[in-house]
């Protein structure tokens, strides 16, 4: 498969913003004097030369942590519909957090005060505040390199339990070690992908997109499992469609959560192991250990390797 290169991920990102995939908010504005401000105090070569920055409110300050970050903002809705500009995508850079800006927000509480020039772009000064969608420049870049590399518009929906030790012996390949990979990212299927045990073996991409408590998902997390068990055999509760390791669950969300819902995709050219252990009676009577062997089926062409 054709890598994307990175220049070019860029260059989409900038060209093609995805705020659809943001998060909504409020968005007021603020007028000079702007200075100082929360992040960098009197220091004015922080600020992009185009003006467009804004004030972050206590939903994205992040304790400080927000300070020269990027985020992709356009307005979706306001109370009069021709104040919104929703055809303009703006990029803005976080210089100072809302609350203590020298120059007062128009609207308390806002998810982003814009400067005027930021606000002006995408909505008419004469509204105090506007609905908005926005999404850190970051995510917007992982996810568009996600689209690219996974297309998760063609993955299906589900919820993910997790599961802990003993993970031994499996419906798939009983008590054999090796069926686990090394990195420990493997799954039990539920009865929707078990497939009568024609699913051991087959290798998923997951990644959790939403969760009872917002903050549980880590939605930048893209993993890849392979299914080793049946979740009816390692779970008592309602019918999850994959059950995780303890590895692969908390590597894509808070593992306090009992549940999170996944968008999942099975790989398309995988290796299916088949651990079987193979003896051959030597001259002197011992039993001779040769090793497992591993198929591999791509494209419906199978061959076998055999590893010592």
């Amino acid at each position: 498969m054709v890598k994307p290169q990175p220049m070019l991920l860029l260059l989409l990102a900038l060209t093609f913003p995805i705020c659809s995939l943001g998060d909504v908010g409020i968005a007021g504005f603020y007028k000079a004097p702007y200075l100082p401000t929360a992040c960098y105090g009197d220091d004015p070569s922080k600020f992009p030369t185009d003006d467009m920055f804004a004030a972050a409110g206590e939903g994205i300050w992040d304790n400080g942590a927000s300070c020269g970050r990027q985020y992709f903002v356009r307005c979706i809705s306001a109370s009069i519909h021709k104040n919104c500009k929703p055809e303009e995508t703006i990029r803005v850079q976080i210089v100072d957090r809302a609350q203590t800006s020298v120059s007062k927000p128009s609207r308390p509480g806002s998810t982003f005060v814009l400067s005027t020039t930021a606000y002006g772009t995408i909505a008419d000064l004469s509204a105090r505040s506007v609905n908005i969608e926005f999404q850190h420049l970051f995510l917007h870049l992982l996810l568009l390199l996600v689209t690219l590399t996974f297309p998760f518009s063609q993955a299906d929906v589900g919820i993910a339990a997790q599961y802990n030790p003993p993970y031994l012996p499996t419906a798939c390949f009983g008590s054999e070690e090796s069926q686990f990979p090394t990195n420990d990212l493997f799954a039990a299927a539920g009865e929707g992908i078990w497939d009568n045990g024609a699913s051991c073996g087959r290798q998923y991409l997951v990644r959790c997109i939403s969760a009872s408590n917002p903050t549980t998902c880590f939605p930048e997390q893209t993993i890849q499992i392979r299914i080793v068990d049946r979740a009816q055999n390692v779970s008592s509760g309602p019918d999850p469609t994959i059950v995780l390791s303890d590895a692969a669950y908390s590597a894509i969300a808070d593992p306090s959560a009992d549940t999170i819902n996944i968008e999942f995709q099975q790989e398309k050219a995988q290796k299916i192991f088949t651990p079987v252990r193979i003896e051959l009676i030597g001259r002197g009577g011992r039993n001779e250990d040769v090793g497992e062997r591993s198929e591999r089926i791509d494209d419906g062409e199978k061959s076998c390797q055999r590893t010592r």
